[in-house]
């Protein structure tokens, strides 16, 4: 494995881990009303369109990481919007 294809998997080792904590706190605490939903719609495009780019050069950590991505600003939009009216 060459060093950059190690940064390639750590890094996406490291954005899969970082959406955990806000996940998990917003599925607990059921409150979102400081977090903005704008930052999560567009992650979800920029996603969408990293994954194009990640299976157009056939490289598995963007294509993992981009995956990992959507599905996290997925399911944050679903808790958004479940849990909006709560206070």
């Amino acid at each position: 494995m060459q060093l950059y294809s190690l940064f390639g998997w750590v890094c996406t080792s490291l954005f899969a881990i970082s959406y955990i904590p806000q996940i998990w706190f917003t599925y607990k605490t059921k409150k979102v009303g400081d977090i903005s939903v704008s930052l999560w719609w567009i992650l979800l495009v920029a996603y969408c369109c990293g994954l194009y780019y990640g299976i157009h050069l056939k490289e598995w950590p963007l294509i993992l990481g981009y995956c990992w991505g959507f599905l996290c600003s997925s399911t944050y939009l679903v808790l958004y919007y479940k849990y909006r009216g709560n206070k």
